[in-house]
């Protein structure tokens, strides 16, 4: 199809308002191989509304997304729904579902999504079938096509799940560490900081036929871990940085964008006037939405700064040693954390002295134990001297005043507590290492606890798994 019917075909499928703009046109020209044509468009008053379509060269839909939440006066039935989401799937693929087995259906307060999957020995194949997501007025919200395989390979013999469940457990091997548990991501997670231990498994998953080799992970203890260095102390004197004048905030800036991150708020700045695009490829859109921006994201509660990336541009040469870019480092990070020379240990650096900016990592320290998520990371332009990268620790200090360093149940208790949660599932899994990357094999998947709290025993398992 010639580009302005690519072009018709994706707004009569996506139903475009006429108050929405062009922002995306992309033909995919460097994508020969397998060539996709990507639009996108947005609300010209509220542009966190916008709607996206992907079609393949022959015209044919690949994905339909629209990013807003309709209004829902009265909700149609779930049966109603799904009727709507195959009559969809039909206009497009008039097979498919006849030649897909429904997999599941997932409900929200404002949607449904419906999803349809290829199976083989009555497994799901990933990444396979269709799926729809129908708002509860009936509006199809999002669509995406995946077409079937038969890249797979099934197994003469399969191995029996008690010797796979045993050999995980023969070789697991448990750590001490602090984790902040998410909500949104661990059942019985309370976004609080836990003294957990935290299984290395053997095997990221366990291949189903018998005569297929395993590949043992390396053993945590054979693994290099890096030395971290104390961090240096600042003298007083060289502390008063400011952190605006440090991240190159001016008031001259203006605030283009504002999203609400969950428990923080990220804003987006601009230097100057809003460059002309260029052109309306992808490349070209993200290209206008970051060039001379500054983002910045700060807790919602406290106002503490969080993360920092600047895309304005600096020319000049790279004058500042590694030396002068680790005192701003330092600078930036006691300012922060007042008293970081007791919070944070440093890890060596390693910057090559032609690259344009200098990295540093501090991580905290709690009385010797591992924290996860608990690293300040900086970078420094060579040029400037400014901070153009910060990602802070997600673990506040403050936030282990009253967690115990100390263990309330052994190693042994806790291998015990993991063993009886534990499961193998049989799934099917992609297999990567071949050439033909659709290929599937058949894998035993470990279903288990990511951590035991080391107090209570509580276990916390994935909502993903």
């Amino acid at each position: 199809m010639v580009r302005e019917q690519l072009k018709q075909k994706a707004q009569s499928i996506s139903k475009v308002p006429p108050h929405y703009q062009l922002m995306i046109e992309d033909y995919g020209e460097k994508y020969e191989k397998e060539r996709r044509v990507f639009f996108a468009w947005q609300d010209i008053e509220e542009p966190e509304r916008d709607i996206s379509v992907e079609l393949d060269h022959q015209g044919r839909l690949i994905s339909l997304t629209k990013e807003y939440e309709p209004v829902v006066e009265e909700a149609l039935p779930d049966e109603r729904l799904l009727q709507i989401a195959l009559q969809f799937t039909e206009q497009h693929y008039p097979n498919a579902p006849y030649e897909f087995v429904f997999h599941e259906k997932k409900v929200t307060e404002q949607f449904v999504r419906f999803t349809y999957v290829q199976t083989v020995l009555d497994l799901p194949l990933p990444q396979t079938g269709f799926y729809v997501r129908v708002a509860k007025n009936g509006e199809v919200i999002e669509f995406r096509y995946n077409g079937g395989t038969s890249s797979f390979s099934i197994p003469k013999q399969i191995a029996d799940k008690q010797s796979v469940t045993a050999d995980y457990l023969e070789h697991v091997q448990f750590e001490l560490a602090v984790e902040k548990i998410r909500s949104e991501l661990y059942e019985g997670g309370d976004d609080l900081p836990h003294l957990i231990y935290e299984a290395d498994l053997p095997f990221f998953s366990y291949p189903a036929d018998i005569t297929e080799k395993r590949h043992m992970k390396p053993a945590a203890e054979d693994e290099d871990e890096e030395e971290t260095l104390p961090l240096p102390v600042l003298p007083e004197a060289e502390r008063h940085a400011d952190i605006d004048d440090m991240i190159g905030f001016t008031p001259s800036m203006r605030k283009i964008r504002e999203t609400d991150m969950g428990e923080s708020i990220g804003t987006v700045w601009r230097l100057g006037n809003d460059p002309e695009p260029r052109d309306r490829s992808i490349a070209g859109y993200f290209e206008i939405r970051n060039q001379n921006t500054l983002k910045i994201v700060k807790d919602k509660k406290s106002g503490k700064l969080k993360g920092v990336a600047s895309f304005i541009k600096s020319e000049g040469q790279l004058f500042l040693s590694e030396e002068d870019c680790l005192k701003r480092a330092l600078q930036f990070l006691y300012k922060l954390y007042p008293g970081a020379d007791q919070l944070f240990r440093m890890h060596p650096a390693e910057n090559d002295g032609g690259r344009q900016n200098a990295f540093f990592q501090f991580d905290l320290q709690y009385k010797e134990v591992p924290l996860r998520l608990g690293s300040a990371n900086i970078s420094i332009s060579r040029t400037t001297g400014k901070v153009v990268g910060y990602h802070g620790p997600e673990i506040e200090p403050e936030a282990l005043a009253d967690l115990s360093p100390s263990p309330s149940i052994s190693e042994a208790e806790a291998k015990a507590v993991f063993a009886a949660a534990f499961d193998v599932k049989l799934q099917w899994e992609r297999d990567y290492s071949r050439e033909k990357d659709d290929f599937y094999r058949l894998i035993y998947r470990p279903v288990y606890p990511y951590f035991i709290d080391a107090h209570d025993g509580k276990t916390f398992m994935s909502k993903n798994m």
